[in-house]
């Protein structure tokens, strides 16, 4: 399918725009949105217009992984005293960590009123070139995006290639992921202990001027089909649209009818972003770690999402301490050589060879930031590192880059043009988890491995994120 002639690509095109305006693959363009005027403009989501090849063996090795991956993060985010040690060094000048550790402390200091926790994670992987595996491009846990805009894409290739008769050779696959995610909330739902009278609801904690509403609805309304109420709560109406009881119970006022609503889970897709934290947002996010509620996910789990605890756990030993070892053999076989750039041995040495102008390209630097966009690449290492101050290096994490095949090739829409050639592609792992937190360690209620995203991107554009115009979303054709 390669060879697709103009005529042909133009009616593949077609045929996939009316499928994502049918099914609602669209972002909304909330900033050109005009005051009074009813049109909503909106745009597709960039998508892959073929389904694009990918070893079938890594990708069944890549869902095996999940649940190792779900209890390693699980059971580390419970060892506070590691968690300091490694964070420690950020304290003294990423203000964004000092926050959060301190809401983690001033919350420890009130006692633990929720001890159940709900995670939704995602793990990233890429192709090694050299050996044909599985490598770890990051671990996500909070407020982790793309699940509905990955079904979708997954739904749409298969209706294409049934409409237009297109034949692969490979396998397509499945996905529903909204439902494995929407189960995760239902079940933490049924894990809180009602206080009141009142109806209780999840609420889902959402950024104003949202642009991602295609990814975060189908979730709410999942939860709704289920009989259980979920309402959306911009950030910074927190504080004006719930109260905290004496007992820590949070209540919610739905703001149509004044009705309270006593809140079971917060489900996260706010809050990751450093702009977020001022006056307000750190008595936002304090008020609800406070509660009674369970959090998808709490602030311990949201600190292990920084990128230097994937470097911290890739340290020798510190995934053993956590995991069976059959379990961490299998977990620390998809790490890259990676370091925190903290002044240790193993740093400095990682650091001098990045900064060997015939070794720079191999590298990549990462800030402790979330939403894409951030890190640093290729020939832009070497100088880049030889202008970080010392002092607040730590906050970085160098990373010897994954090197994916070469000969995959794709035929993308991104949106501003049909990109025909060599590609990238990008393994998502979605899982789920619900533990309880206790002074003897964790007990984990469920553990899963709840579907996959996949993306991909022509050889050469760095940075992985769809709704910033960094690649599109894909469908894997097993082979």
């Amino acid at each position: 399918m390669a060879d697709l002639k103009d005529d042909q690509v133009d009616r593949l095109v077609s045929e996939i725009h009316d499928y994502q305006i049918t099914h609602g693959s669209l972002l909304k363009l909330v900033r050109l949105q005009e005051h009074g005027n009813p049109s909503v403009p909106c745009r597709p989501v960039s998508v892959s217009l073929l389904p694009t090849a990918f070893p079938g063996r890594l990708f069944d090795d890549a869902l095996a992984l999940q649940q190792s991956f779900n209890e390693l993060y699980v059971r580390a985010s419970n060892d506070h005293q590691w968690l300091e040690s490694v964070l420690r060094p950020l304290l003294q000048y990423d203000e964004f960590v000092r926050v959060l550790w301190k809401i983690v402390q001033d919350t420890r200091k009130r006692g633990q009123a929720q001890p159940i926790v709900c995670g939704i994670f995602r793990s990233d992987y890429m192709v090694q070139k050299d050996s044909m595996s599985l490598k770890q491009v990051e671990m996500n846990t909070f407020s982790v995006a793309g699940a509905c805009h990955a079904e979708r894409a997954a739904k749409m290739h298969r209706h294409v290639q049934n409409a237009l008769g297109i034949k692969h050779n490979g396998t397509l696959l499945e996905s529903n992921n909204t439902s494995s995610l929407v189960e995760s909330l239902a079940l933490a739902h049924e894990h809180y202990e009602q206080a009141t009278s009142h109806k209780v609801c999840v609420l889902m904690i959402v950024q104003g001027m949202n642009f991602n509403i295609a990814d975060e609805r189908p979730i709410e309304y999942g939860l709704v089909h289920k009989g259980i109420p979920c309402y959306r709560c911009d950030w910074y109406d927190v504080l004006s649209s719930t109260t905290l009881d004496r007992d820590g119970t949070l209540l919610f006022s739905h703001s149509f009818d004044g009705e309270h609503f006593e809140v079971s889970v917060v489900y996260y897709r706010a809050g990751y972003e450093y702009a977020e934290y001022e006056e307000d947002g750190i008595r936002i996010r304090l008020h609800l770690e406070q509660s009674r509620a369970i959090k998808c996910p709490d602030v311990l789990t949201h600190l292990m999402t920084l990128k230097i605890m994937q470097a911290a756990l890739a340290k020798q030993g510190v995934v053993e301490r956590y995991l069976p070892l059959d379990d961490a053999s299998g977990v620390r076989g998809t790490f890259m050589p990676m370091q925190p750039l903290d002044g240790s041995e193993a740093s400095q040495r990682l650091r001098q060879e990045a900064m060997a102008p015939t070794d720079g390209a191999r590298y990549v630097v990462k800030p402790n930031l979330e939403g894409g966009g951030h890190n640093i690449f290729d020939e832009a290492v070497p100088q880049f590192l030889e202008l970080l101050d010392r002092e607040v290096s730590g906050g970085y994490t160098i990373m010897r880059m994954i090197e994916p095949p070469q000969d995959i090739q794709g035929l993308l829409n991104t949106g501003d043009r049909i990109y025909r050639g060599p590609v990238v592609s990008e393994l998502g792992v979605l899982g789920t988890c619900l533990w309880r937190r206790g002074k003897e360690g964790v007990e984990i209620l469920s553990n899963k491995a709840a579907g996959w995203t996949f993306k991909t991107k022509p050889t050469g554009v760095q940075e992985m994120n769809v709704v910033k115009g960094n690649g599109c979303f894909d469908c894997p054709l097993l082979t």
